[in-house]
């Protein structure tokens, strides 16, 4: 084989193996986001024996599993990235959201504070992290109580919520909330 066809050779098997791991990824998500967690389940999984050194289908694996309420499961497969990435912000936002979900609002907010330095201001993420955070803060308020650090904290996230989505649809509610302070 010519050095030429060789290199033609290459560059066509890169690009149909990036095609097949960009096809498992979609199909992967689309089962997730029609909440079909099994077959979603199904594809991470093979994805993964394809290429275990994939990330992405490691974090979405984890994602689907604490979408179908498997927070232990989804939590070891985020846990198993961050230890390869320990900065891996799609390993630590899904893991703040399991733990969220799983009334763990403690670990749910480290995950979120840590995801808050990652992530560019502009993202939906970055506002949403302090919804979560704000949240997160209020519902141990009503159940363990909080520290006055955590207390400010909440109204900080509040806050910086609230400029960021000031028509959001739950704005008034929080905005009546942090009033009462």
């Amino acid at each position: 084989m010519t050095k030429a066809a060789w290199t033609i050779f290459l560059f066509l098997t890169t690009i149909s193996i990036t095609f097949a791991q960009d096809e498992l990824l979609n199909k992967g998500n689309s089962y997730l986001n029609s909440q079909q967690f099994d077959k979603a389940e199904q594809i991470f999984r093979a994805a993964i024996k394809t290429d275990q050194a994939n990330l992405i289908y490691q974090c979405q694996l984890g994602l689907t599993l604490i979408q179908a309420k498997k927070y232990a499961d989804g939590q070891e497969v985020l846990r198993e990235v961050l230890k390869r990435d320990s900065l891996n912000v799609g390993a630590i936002w899904y893991s703040g959201i399991g733990f969220f979900y799983n009334v763990e609002y403690k670990r749910a907010n480290d995950r979120f504070e840590k995801a808050l330095k990652l992530l560019d201001e502009k993202s939906p993420q970055y506002y949403a992290a302090h919804w979560f955070i704000g949240k997160a803060y209020s519902n141990l308020l009503r159940t363990h109580g909080l520290t006055y650090a955590e207390t400010d904290r909440m109204f900080e996230c509040y806050e910086e919520y609230l400029r960021l989505q000031p028509n959001a649809e739950d704005a008034p509610k929080i905005k009546e909330y942090i009033e009462r302070k």
